[in-house]
This record gives structure tokens, C-alpha cells and sequence, in this order.
């Protein structure tokens, strides 16, 4: 069951009422959206939220996947794309719900990310902890911030 506010339009009695074609547009558009808009909406799709910063040694990334676990989730790592596939699965329950509002969506998610320096593959730790999968993916010594040391000439 879908809530929505509609807001009531005054009927007008005017036999002097302008009209243009984007006024008839205008009406067609809002009579599709009163009649349809439960069935052309697009069903809410889980997209798992994500911080991706960098340190002097590594790029850490951070996601927060609620409710999942270690099992549900996939990691992987192709040259410089770091993908995450997962499945937000529905609760189980054997009685029949009746939702008076069903925000929490369910089912498969895919984020790829394109990493903005080198990694090193064979260094890369995941750490899961209270719904936040934690990725640290170790920079390669190129990459790395070096300190140049500053010549005084005279």
C-alpha cells in the first residue's frame, strides 16, 4: 500500500478559461500520474552505501551492508576495478504481512569501484565488523607519498 498526499485542485466553473496545448499536456501528464503511478514506479533497489578514502600507505574502503553477512557478500579485484556483489535477503517469516509502509529493500547489489592509484592484490585484508565491511587495499610503493627532501642553493 502506497501513501499519498494529493493535493485537492478547485474545479473551475469559468467558461473563460485560456488554453494552450501546454496546459492539455500538462492535464494528460497528471491524470497518467494519478492513474498509474502505483504500477510505473520503480521498485526500490538496495544500494549499499560506501566511503573510499586513502592514507599515506593504503586506500580503505567502507561500506555499510546492515543485517548481511561475511557469507553474503563477494569481493573482488581486477587491476584497478574493486567490485562488491551482495544479497539483501527479505526476513523470513511463515506469517503473511500486511505492510502499511515497506521502505527496506531486498535482493542482489553489484558497486564497482575504480580505484584512483595501483594496489597491491596480494596485500588486501577485509575485516567485517557490526554491518560495516572494512576493505584495505595496500598501495604499491609507486603510488605511495614519498617526502622529497629540498635542496638549498646558493
Amino acid at each position: 500500500m502506497t501513501l499519498v498526499r494529493r493535493d485537492a485542485r478547485p474545479m473551475e466553473l469559468t467558461p473563460f478559461r485560456t488554453w494552450s496545448p501546454f496546459t492539455l499536456v500538462d492535464e494528460v501528464n497528471r491524470l497518467f500520474e494519478e492513474a498509474f503511478s502505483d504500477l510505473v514506479r520503480p521498485a526500490a533497489a538496495y544500494v549499499a552505501p560506501a566511503d573510499l578514502y586513502e592514507t599515506d600507505e593504503a586506500l580503505i574502503l567502507e561500506m555499510a551492508v546492515p543485517g548481511m553477512t561475511p557469507e553474503d557478500l563477494e569481493v573482488s579485484l581486477e587491476g584497478n576495478k574493486l567490485t562488491i556483489r551482495g544479497q539483501v535477503k527479505p526476513v523470513a517469516d511463515e506469517r503473511v504481512r500486511r505492510y502499511y509502509l515497506q521502505e527496506m529493500a531486498h535482493g542482489s547489489f553489484v558497486r564497482t569501484f575504480t580505484l584512483p592509484v595501483e594496489v597491491d592484490a596480494s596485500g588486501v585484508k577485509a575485516e567485517f565488523r557490526n554491518g560495516i565491511l572494512r576493505l584495505t587495499l595496500p598501495k604499491v610503493a609507486e603510488a605511495r607519498a614519498r617526502r622529497i627532501p629540498i635542496e638549498v642553493v646558493q
